[in-house]
């Protein structure tokens, strides 16, 4: 009888199953006649190899291609036609188990970061040092490879998996559910479901905002926070170990429907700017800290490093003795000490500390990567906070 060994190449992420080997080795084609069952004897025999999937050599060397499914390798003898074969499964690779994964060394204190850090989903714009986190738009098509990539480089990830353009998700100028539910369906795959899986179970995936300020007129005014649990839920039912978020302006949480109550949402994500409260950071913290008390979420906080300084209105809107003009006038960008300052009264206060945004010509002044590593050093001293829900 025939016996057969083939040779397998895997392709890149991928795992091969076979009915000989269990694991994706290289295993040397060989192909014996033996002249009956049980015996020991056995002679090489000359046969010429074909596949239903993927690639093979005369020597039997089998390459997988990017194709996932059960593949027959068959070993045919020449002489007398005699035949065997053996079957290789190729799949997504299969996960490591989440509880045992290794949790990351950035999960000293809690994080901290810059919207906009990620240029692509394998590389960074800046550092990433001091920085441990950051949000970014999601795109299905680069969010495991995101994941892992932030993984190695001791980087957590606060996803936006329904991020971009409000228009993408409006019909007749309001906000249309089914075309955000559309969208999260593109992330509802096994790969990604599993890398998310691992994502947070290692530390890696700190959250996933569902929505940009909901409060904003753009949206249509439709939105209320029953529906935003909506969302959260359907997401979870795809990721259910995964932290779901609102991010929210700077007056938009506590005045947004005050007397609804989010159910669902973990965490909060509440920016501030100068004018909200003309530079009294603790008056407007406790704020949103007495309203994520009755919505029993966990806060979350962030800085709008340029557009939240003073404003001036003094006709010039020069800015002076400021961080420099904002992106709107009368605003201004928050100096580095008014960043230290009110970056300082939030650390303790949330699970995490975002700013808006990565700027280049504002990462390269000195005076503000003091603030940032005095930040960080901040958020690294707090004892560790999960943004699920309280």
């Amino acid at each position: 009888m025939l016996a057969l060994l083939a040779m397998l190449v895997p392709c890149p992420g991928c795992w091969v199953a076979t009915s000989r080997t269990s694991q994706p080795e290289l295993a040397l084609a060989a192909v014996h006649w033996s002249p009956g069952r049980g015996s020991r004897d056995s002679i090489a025999a000359a046969v010429r190899f074909s596949a239903t999937g993927g690639t093979v050599s005369a020597r039997g060397q089998f390459t997988a291609d990017r194709a996932t499914g059960t593949f027959r390798v068959v070993a045919t003898e020449a002489s007398t036609g005699r035949a065997d074969t053996a079957s290789i499964t190729i799949g997504s690779a299969p996960p490591a188990r989440p509880a045992t994964v290794a949790r990351l060394s950035t999960d000293v204190g809690r994080p901290f970061g810059l919207f906009g850090l990620w240029n692509s989903p394998t590389s960074m714009i800046w550092g990433p040092g001091p920085f441990t986190v950051s949000q970014n738009f999601t795109d299905p098509t680069g969010i495991v490879a995101q994941i892992t990539t932030a993984r190695a480089m001791h980087q957590k990830l606060v996803l936006a998996m329904t991020g971009g353009s409000h228009n993408q998700y409006l019909t007749a100028g309001a906000f249309d559910l089914s075309k955000w539910q559309a969208r999260m369906q593109l992330f509802n795959t096994t790969a990604i479901r599993e890398a998310i899986a691992q994502g947070v179970a290692d530390g890696t995936v700190v959250g996933n905002s569902i929505m940009d300020e909901p409060e904003h007129r753009t949206w249509g005014g439709t939105l209320t926070k029953s529906v935003l649990d909506e969302m959260a839920e359907y997401a979870k039912t795809m990721f259910p170990t995964l932290p779901i978020g609102v991010n929210h302006g700077p007056n938009g949480y506590y005045q947004w429907r005050p007397t609804e109550r989010y159910k669902v949402v973990d965490y909060v994500v509440n920016q501030y700017n100068w004018w909200v409260t003309n530079g009294d950071v603790v008056a407007w913290r406790d704020k949103v800290l007495a309203q994520a008390a009755l919505d029993g979420v966990t806060p979350a906080f962030s800085l709008n490093l340029l557009d939240g300084g003073t404003q001036d209105k003094d006709g010039t809107w020069d800015c002076a003795g400021t961080g420099g003009r904002g992106n709107h006038p009368p605003n201004c960008r928050m100096s580095p000490g008014q960043a230290l300052e009110w970056g300082s009264a939030l650390a303790p206060a949330g699970c995490l500390l975002l700013m808006w945004k990565f700027d280049d010509d504002l990462m390269k002044d000195s005076d503000y990567q003091v603030t940032f590593k005095s930040l960080a050093a901040k958020m690294a001293a707090e004892p560790a906070r999960t943004c699920k829900r309280t």
